[in-house]
């Protein structure tokens, strides 16, 4: 795990993946990047499995869903909690968080195509102090029914590393020595009052300049999710269309811990 305001890469995870495509050359050159831009801590995690089911938008209904790609705790089913996650096994490198985080999965033609890893960013990025999320936080962020492109600060891709640039609302055409990488950002802004809601997402918002709304007054990390996948066909697409990028999250992290982690961002 890695902690600090540089825009270093945290996982050594990330650095076997990178280092398996990217020519020496470039591995050299490559560019100091300004991601994340703020203070952050940041989890290595490897892919932990597929399936049918979202306990988030169809709880205690198996199969219902379009196919998701899970990274974090490896037990995610339709009938999962934030108490089943919590201190449950994990791919990611920090043992205490047993959240669940996932996408849309991506495949070419009938071919799924699992991340070479995930990367989970949390980022302070409101002028108050940020809190940890309530124990019991489950969060959609982007429209997983999206027929037009969606706002690139919200969920985009991009062709090379963590921070690379410029980023598109569909999958690009990677060269073979790039990787493709998907982001989505998360709210960071909580209601303070309920812990989901009907659609996943008015209990939380997003900031602006360094703000959060009347509306949302309790100021959280910024969960910023990037998968990387090897470079794939501009045909690829996600389960949930070709605009349909979003993700998911379950709060399964053990409090203290937590509560550590972000007390740390705010000095």
């Amino acid at each position: 795990m890695k902690l600090g305001r540089p825009p270093a890469v945290c996982s050594a995870l990330l650095v076997a993946a990178a280092a398996a495509l990217l020519a020496p050359s470039e591995q050299s050159a490559a560019p100091t990047l300004a991601f994340p831009g703020a203070p952050y801590f940041a989890i290595g995690c490897g892919f932990s499995h597929r399936n049918n089911d979202d306990p988030v938008v169809f709880p205690k209904q198996p199969g219902r869903s379009h196919n998701h790609t899970y990274i974090g705790n490896r037990s995610v089913d339709a009938f999962s909690t934030p108490a089943s996650l919590r201190g449950g096994s994990t791919t990611c490198e920090e043992p205490s968080d047993g959240s669940t985080y996932w996408t849309p999965t991506l495949y070419f033609g009938r071919e799924p195509i699992p991340p070479l890893v995930g990367i989970v960013y949390y980022i302070k990025q409101t002028a108050a102090r940020a809190t940890p999320f309530p124990a019991d936080l489950k969060v959609v962020a982007a429209n997983p029914n999206a027929q037009r492109p969606q706002a690139k600060g919200v969920v985009s891709w991009s062709c090379g590393g963590v921070g690379t640039t410029p980023r598109f609302t569909a999958v690009p055409a990677c060269s073979p020595n790039q990787l493709l990488q998907l982001l989505v950002r998360f709210p960071n802004c909580w209601n303070g009052r309920t812990t989901d809601s009907p659609d996943h997402k008015r209990h939380m918002a997003y900031s602006s300049a360094g703000r959060c709304p009347t509306s949302h007054p309790v100021p959280v990390p910024t969960i910023t999710l990037i998968l990387l996948y090897p470079p794939v066909p501009r045909s690829a697409q996600l389960s949930s269309g070709r605009f349909g990028g979003h993700a998911d999250f379950i709060n399964g992290w053990d409090e203290d811990a937590l509560a550590k982690l972000v007390a740390g961002l705010n000095y």
